[in-house]
Order: structure tokens, then sequence, then C-alpha cells
């Protein structure tokens, strides 16, 4: 009776419970080697105006993870579907805040760096190099479990004296040249560089051929 479940691929179990997103690292040949590009927000935007971003957004309607950061770097960057050369969907990050964000690594051609005003301010690229080679500074946020008025206290062992157990969770800083590259943004390229440097055979950036 249970032969439908050989072979399935296992997911998070509270994976319904997470908000989708999608964030392409996209790169980009310059003549030193090979730079990521990377957003800073527009300051009229609602949320995290003026802050330094991937593109990426997130989820529309049913679309896979991966149609969706083609779609939001194609509407941020101003580039054309040609023009985004796919090499691999990296780790994923579920985040404290109920998000879960797919991370895709891609090449970007003749880009010119073009972007959406609305929702960009401003363009800049950092060598993939760097992220290769460089440590985020690193700093330990404490997470903590906050019930509501109207939890049953009075079915739980020790009512409102229950010891909840805090969560801990690592904010990451990269600093490069006048830019800060923070938060979310920081583990994910964290995270890139890490499977960089431990799945390629010679991870020489400036060497590396898409």
């Amino acid at each position: 009776m249970f032969e439908t479940l050989k072979g399935r691929i296992p997911k998070s179990i509270d994976e319904d419970e997470y908000r989708k997103f999608a964030v392409m690292v996209a790169l980009l040949k310059q003549e030193d080697g090979l730079h990521v590009v990377f957003e800073k927000r527009a300051g009229g935007l609602k949320r995290q105006p003026g802050e330094i971003c991937l593109p990426g957004g997130a989820r529309d309607g049913n679309e896979s993870s991966e149609t969706n950061a083609i779609r939001e770097t194609m509407e941020e960057l101003k580039v054309s579907r040609e023009q985004i050369h796919m090499i691999a969907q990296m780790d994923t990050l579920y985040t404290a805040y109920d998000n879960k964000v797919s991370v895709y690594l891609c090449e970007l051609t003749d880009y010119e760096m073009t972007y959406n005003k609305d929702e960009v301010a401003e363009i800049f690229t950092v060598p993939l190099k760097f992220f290769m080679e460089t440590e985020p500074e690193a700093y330990t946020n404490t997470v903590r479990l906050m019930p509501p008025e109207d939890f049953p206290f009075d079915q739980v062992p020790g009512g409102r004296n229950y010891h909840w157990r805090d969560g801990h969770k690592k904010v990451y800083f990269y600093y490069y040249k006048d830019w800060i590259i923070w938060g979310l943004t920081a583990y994910v390229l964290r995270g890139v560089a890490r499977t960089l440097k431990t799945e390629l055979p010679a991870p020489d950036c400036e060497n590396l051929v898409v």
C-alpha cells in the first residue's frame, strides 16, 4: 500500500507556511574577472528602501521558483530572457520570519547596467573573488517565541511560566568599498561562495568559465 511513497522527494514539513521568494546571483564578466550584480533599492519603496539586494522578489501565482527569479531579474535589470544564462539552482534559505528564498546563479551577457528606476536607485558590481576570499563579520541575534494572548496556556505544563527555548540566527555583514552588504543578501552570498569553494574543482574566480 506504500509503493507510491517510494522514491518521493522529501520537503520541509512546514513548507506551506512559508512565503515564497527567489533571488538571482547574476554574474557579469569584467576585465578583472566575474562580478556579482547588486541593486540599491529605490528610496520610494515601502519595504527596505535604500538597502542593498540582489535581483529578486516574491513568487507570482503558481510560477516555478526559477521562473520567479528570471522574471524579477528581467523586470529589475531591464534585460531580455536571452541575456540570462542559467547556471544552477543554489541552496535554499529559510528565514526566521517565514520566508523561503530560492537562490539561482546565472551569467548576464551584453548587460549595460540598465535598471528599472521605479524599483532600483543604483546598480553596482562586486568581484566574485571578494566573496570567495572574504569571511563576513557575523553577529548572533536571538529569536524568541512570543505566544499571543489567546494561546491556550492552561493546556501547557507550567502555563504562562512554560520555558520556551530561544533560537539564534546569525546576521552577516560584508564591507566592500563604500557598500555595506548585510542581512539576507550577505547570507546568500556567503552560501554561494562556500558552495563554489567546496564543489568546484578549481575555484579561481578569475578563470571561472561559464
